[in-house]
């Protein structure tokens, strides 16, 4: 979705000025990305960091207009100084699972999703919404309460979805990918917050790229 602009015009020295003026890009809601490092680096051929990590971590917070995701939007671009004080538990929450260069996986989340939340969301409320939003989402203490064990294992998308919206009583998104093998991986689940960053909401479950059986 384009954003809009308009002009406002000063006179300097008797000469006409037009300059843009960028308002905010609006958006609906959001989604809140988690991945399973295991499968994340299942996918991968070389060194991946993450490969002994056995917590769900964030992959980002995805403004959503229309049902689609908005990206890529003007705005002030990342910058590290005003999330610093939030580094020790970014990197815990969000760490860059594949290379360990958190803050450049922080950069490019914000410059290419959190920006355009901007006209709701400064770069740190952001970050402290995901870090909000990812210690009342514990995905994996819910999954084993509810007898999903990550212990690569087939398990029934239906199972695993009903387990997540029972707890939380809100549907999800599950998506996986393929791995060289042939294996069908859970590598992320959606869970959707109204634009206050706060709300719940139903996931549409038809999102979902997942066959009816996947690997986790």
């Amino acid at each position: 979705m384009a954003t809009t602009k308009r002009n406002i015009v000063l006179l300097v020295f008797g000469l006409t000025i037009l300059f843009p003026i960028v308002q905010s890009q609006t958006f609906d809601d959001f989604w809140f990305v988690q991945q399973w490092p295991p499968a994340v680096c299942a996918l991968q051929s070389g060194r991946c960091v993450g490969r002994g990590t056995r917590s769900f971590t964030i992959h980002g917070l995805w403004p959503q207009k229309g049902g689609s995701s908005v990206t890529n939007c003007a705005g002030n671009s990342f910058d590290f100084t005003k999330i610093a004080h939030l580094e020790n538990d970014l990197n815990i929450v969000w760490p860059n699972v594949i290379t360990g260069n958190n803050k450049f996986f922080w950069g490019h989340e914000w410059n290419k999703h959190g920006i355009c939340s901007e006209s709701k969301f400064d770069q740190a409320a952001y970050f402290q919404t995901a870090i909000n939003m990812r210690h009342s989402i514990d995905l994996l203490s819910v999954m084993r309460t509810g007898g999903v064990i990550p212990n690569g294992a087939s398990k029934a998308k239906q199972r695993v979805e009903s387990v997540i919206s029972s707890h939380f009583g809100k549907d999800p998104i599950l998506r996986c990918k393929t791995a060289s093998n042939g294996q069908v991986l859970l590598t992320e689940v959606v869970m959707c917050f109204d634009d206050d960053g706060v709300t719940l909401l139903n996931c549409n479950k038809a999102r979902s790229n997942c066959a009816t059986s996947f690997i986790f």
